[in-house]
C-alpha cells in the first residue's frame, strides 16, 4: 500500500482523486480507457499494488470497470429516473437527449394472477388489460414494463398503438392519475427479462412497482424491471 508523506493522504487516494478529476472534467469520457497500472505506477512513483487498490475502490464505486486482457474503462454515468414523481419514460429519455422507442411484447385481456388481483382488489374471475413493453433509449434497453389495468375504465385499451403513444399518455388523457403508491426493491430477473435487458446471468435488477388510484380505488398496477448496474432512481421533494 502506498505510504503517507508528512501526514498527507495515502498515495492510492491520490491516484483515485486524479482519475476522478479526469472523469468529472470530461477529459476521461465514458467508455474511454484510463492509463494502465504500470503507467499510473510510474506517474505516481508507487507500486502496482497501490494502483490496484485505487482501481479496485473505483470499480466498487461504479466509476470504472476492468476488462480482463483489455484494461480499465470509464463507466457511463448511470441514468437517473424519478422515483416519487410519476413521469413518462419517453419524456425521461428525451430530457437526456436520447430517442425513446417502445416495443410491444404483449397487449391482451387476461384473468390476472393472485398478486395483481389482490393489488387491484378484483374478484377471482374479473379480467384486466395487460401490456408488456420493452422500453429503449437510443436503441439501448432501458426497462421491461408490465401494465395491468382494470377493464371498466379503459375499454379501448386493446385498440391503442403503444409504439406511438405511451401507456402513461393514455392514462393522463383520461385524467386517471391521482394517487400513486410505489415500492422499490432489488431482484434477480428471470431469464426472459434478463435477455431483453441484455443482462448477464446473475446480475441484479431494480424492480419498481406502482399502483395508481382513482377516486380511492386502485385502477392500474405497473411493474418496471431496470438493468441494475445501469440506472439509479431518485427524487427531489419538499418535506412537510
Amino acid at each position: 500500500m502506498g505510504k503517507k508523506e508528512n501526514g498527507s493522504q495515502p498515495r492510492y487516494q491520490d491516484i483515485k482523486d486524479y482519475i476522478i478529476t479526469k472523469i468529472q472534467s470530461g477529459e476521461a469520457k465514458p467508455e474511454s480507457k484510463i492509463e494502465s497500472e504500470n503507467e499510473l505506477a510510474r506517474k505516481f512513483d508507487v507500486s502496482r499494488l497501490t494502483v490496484q487498490r485505487a482501481v479496485r475502490d473505483l470499480v466498487s464505486e461504479g466509476l470504472v470497470r476492468r476488462v480482463q486482457g483489455a484494461g480499465t474503462f470509464v463507466q457511463p454515468r448511470p441514468t437517473r429516473f424519478s422515483l416519487l414523481e410519476v413521469r413518462d419514460l419517453a419524456e425521461e429519455a428525451r430530457a437526456r437527449g436520447k430517442e425513446p422507442e417502445t416495443e410491444v411484447l404483449i397487449q391482451r385481456k387476461i384473468i390476472p394472477g393472485e398478486g395483481v388481483r389482490t393489488l387491484l382488489e378484483l374478484g377471482p374471475d374479473e379480467p384486466v388489460y395487460h401490456a408488456s413493453l420493452l422500453q429503449k433509449a437510443d436503441n439501448e434497453p432501458v426497462a421491461v414494463e408490465d401494465r395491468y389495468l382494470v377493464c371498466d375504465l379503459f375499454e379501448d385499451f386493446l385498440e391503442q398503438d403503444f409504439t406511438t403513444k405511451s401507456v402513461y399518455q393514455f392514462l393522463t388523457e383520461r385524467s386517471t392519475l391521482q394517487d400513486v403508491e410505489t415500492v422499490l426493491r432489488a431482484i434477480l430477473p428471470d431469464k426472459q427479462k434478463a435477455l431483453l435487458l441484455g443482462l448477464p446471468e446473475g446480475e441484479p435488477a431494480l424492480f419498481l412497482e406502482r399502483r395508481n388510484f382513482f377516486k380511492g380505488k386502485p385502477i392500474t398496477v405497473t411493474r418496471f424491471v431496470y438493468a441494475g448496474s445501469g440506472f439509479t432512481l431518485g427524487s427531489r421533494y419538499k418535506p412537510n
